[in-house]
């Protein structure tokens, strides 16, 4: 009988491999301790932190009503409350020596208290992109978890799931902002450094400072004379100024920050030497704050020299941490 042929099989098709689709890197929180240790939260060595963070965006306000006749309320006033940050965290180790040294240091790092004073340290947001944001913050709790019978026999390993940071000010700051004025020789437009081409007894002018927060921001302002400084706010009018001269060579800083933000500087005018200059102003101060987006800005130096400066410093203010 014949033979018949029987092609061989034919083999599978490969399995279809789909693209996997590029991970971008995650947000990094960071935790500076108020000596300025640095503790990475989410990088996965010792720290690592798990789902569940909240606390970062915008914060619920307080709102301040009145009764009325009618049965209404009056909005009498909105307030934004204090920021508490809650980074569920794991502590861990290669070994046991390794995890205590890991869970002691982060346990000193919460030692706010000291001589006359709270001292503050930092949760800090750095994005992907590179930017970054930080917020002065305390330890609110959360290192004393609850134990069972796995931890003493791992004893490599402990979870935090409450791990939580207070911010009395709720607003996050991004880097410091500033502006330089001095008395140059020859017309130019604004830059950095601002010159001015202008008499030699008076330095200064307009210019348009831009504020990339989404909220007000509080300046700090340096003098350097000789000169008497006259500063206002060009789009509400707002202005402050001194009713004598600062001298040759001598720096006076007038920080426009509450003290609730700043205070051990906020709302103050001293020279480089402490000398306090708050009785120099002219009138009641009005030290205005620079809103988000433009501000249109006159500074003035009377009596101003080549070795007049005049310098703005600032750091946006944010509602959110990112």
């Amino acid at each position: 009988m014949p033979l018949i042929i029987v092609p061989p099989p034919i083999p599978p098709d490969p399995p279809r491999v789909w693209p996997k689709v590029p991970t971008p890197p995650g947000k990094r929180i960071v935790w500076v301790s108020p000596d300025g240790e640095e503790f990475p939260l989410t990088d996965g060595a010792a720290y690592t932190s798990v789902t569940g963070r909240n606390g970062f965006g915008r914060v619920v306000p307080e709102l301040v009503t009145e009764g009325t006749a009618s049965g209404a309320v009056r909005l009498a006033d909105y307030r934004d409350s204090p920021r508490l940050m809650r980074v569920p965290l794991v502590v861990a180790g290669e070994d046991p020596g390794a995890y205590l040294e890991a869970h002691r240091a982060l346990v000193a790092s919460t030692r706010h208290r000291r001589p006359g004073h709270v001292a503050m340290g930092r949760i800090r947001v750095e994005l992907p992109s590179g930017q970054w944001r930080d917020i002065p913050a305390v330890y609110h709790g959360g290192l004393d978890p609850n134990e069972d019978i796995l931890d003493d026999l791992m004893w490599s390993r402990q979870e935090h799931q409450n791990l939580e940071f207070y911010a009395p000010d709720p607003y996050f700051l991004g880097p410091e902002q500033s502006l330089v004025w001095r008395l140059a020789s020859d017309p130019r437009a604004f830059f950095p450094i601002y010159p001015l081409r202008v008499a030699s007894s008076q330095v200064g002018g307009d210019a348009t400072i831009t504020s990339p927060g989404d909220a007000d921001s509080y300046p700090v302002w340096e003098i350097t004379g000789p000169g008497t400084p006259i500063i206002t706010n060009a789009d509400t009018g707002q202005t402050w100024g001194f009713s004598e001269d600062v001298p040759v060579g001598e720096t006076v800083t007038v920080d426009c920050r509450p003290p609730d933000i700043a205070p051990e500087t906020g709302l103050t005018a001293v020279d480089s030497s402490g000398t306090d200059w708050w009785h120099a102003f002219e009138g009641f101060p009005d030290l205005w704050a620079i809103p988000p987006g433009r501000t249109r800005l006159v500074a003035t130096m009377i009596g101003a020299t080549s070795e007049t400066r005049l310098r703005l410093s600032f750091r946006p203010r944010y509602q959110a941490g990112w």
